[in-house]
């Protein structure tokens, strides 16, 4: 009973991991189910027991680049070797690299999963679910080595950056920015993102 729960775990983590590699690098639309069960060694009717369509597939790897987002930069966070500054930079590198990765395609999928559109709210709802412990981390840590002001609030920097967020996700037609034109300007919009949490 054990190996099978193993075995059917294993399975399903070759699966995403599969889905994941084609999908950021070919996008939604030229990515079929039958090239992702390829990739991962199993049949379509295997895939299907686990991931019942393809934007769910797609969806749990939007939420698996988050929740591996969170993760890599909270490790950086917790290094002791860098200075508060330099595991900032480090993270505006990883995260401007980490985009040029993503197929422009994926990266529509990807905001539209953000902005709910596709009758799924788990993407943000994961989101939502790691980010405070994350930002609060990063917010003390700042302050204990003098980077960031003491007079800046958690709750101040947790607005600051829902509303960062909020403005790229917009739904709204007069508002809605083009994910591939923030792509573009992703390395901008971290500098600007971060060099604001710190005040200077």
């Amino acid at each position: 009973m054990v190996n099978n729960i193993k075995r059917k775990t294993k399975k399903k983590e070759a699966i995403l991991e599969a889905a994941t590699k084609i999908f950021v690098r070919k996008g939604y639309k030229k990515t079929s189910i039958a090239l992702i069960a390829k990739e991962a060694e199993a049949s379509q009717v295997t895939l299907y027991k686990y991931y019942p369509s393809k934007i769910s597939l797609a969806r749990a790897v939007v939420i698996k680049l988050v929740i591996d987002g969170y993760t890599e930069y909270g490790q950086a966070l917790n290094s002791s070797k860098k200075t508060f500054i330099e595991k900032m930079q480090d993270m505006m590198k990883s995260g401007v690299e980490k985009a040029d990765e993503i197929s422009d395609d994926f990266v529509v999928f990807m905001y539209s999963e953000f902005k709910g559109q596709n009758g799924n709210d788990e993407v943000m709802k994961t989101y939502n679910a790691y980010k405070y412990n994350f930002w609060k981390n990063l917010l003390d840590q700042g302050r204990r080595e003098g980077v960031i002001s003491s007079k800046i609030s958690d709750e101040g920097a947790m607005l600051y950056l829902d509303m960062f967020i909020g403005s790229l996700m917009s739904t709204n037609p007069i508002a809605e920015h083009d994910p591939i034109e923030i792509k573009k300007h992703e390395s901008d919009l971290m500098q600007l993102f971060f060099y604001g949490i710190i005040g200077r």
